[in-house]
């Protein structure tokens, strides 16, 4: 049985996976992702801030909790800038969001 990935995504959480040029996902040019995070007053968690295009904005809403980043659980991000590093100069965007956090 294998281990279950930081990527896999628990009942209610969805994956979401999107190339911000729509190129074959190798490139490393910094370009805007549409997407920036935020922490909640008085909450732990990182939220979507900004969800625009390239994001795609049918499967990614404000307000959703991020879980994961390409591969890494967000609580590993150093801060909310590494995480927009991430956005900014990685061509593919790998997510694990919980959309129910607040709605």
């Amino acid at each position: 049985m294998a281990t279950p990935s930081v990527m896999d995504p628990m009942p209610g959480q969805k994956y979401v996976e999107f190339s911000k040029d729509g190129g074959d996902g190798n490139s490393h040019k910094a370009t805007d992702s549409g997407l920036d995070v935020e922490h909640k007053p008085k909450r732990k968690y990182v939220y979507l801030s900004r969800v625009e295009h390239p994001a795609p904005a049918h499967n990614l809403n404000v307000g959703d909790r991020v879980i994961a980043l390409n591969g890494k659980l967000v609580e590993s991000y150093a801060d909310l800038d590494a995480i927009r590093e991430t956005f900014t100069n990685n061509n593919v965007i790998c997510l694990v969001v919980d959309p129910t956090m607040l709605r």
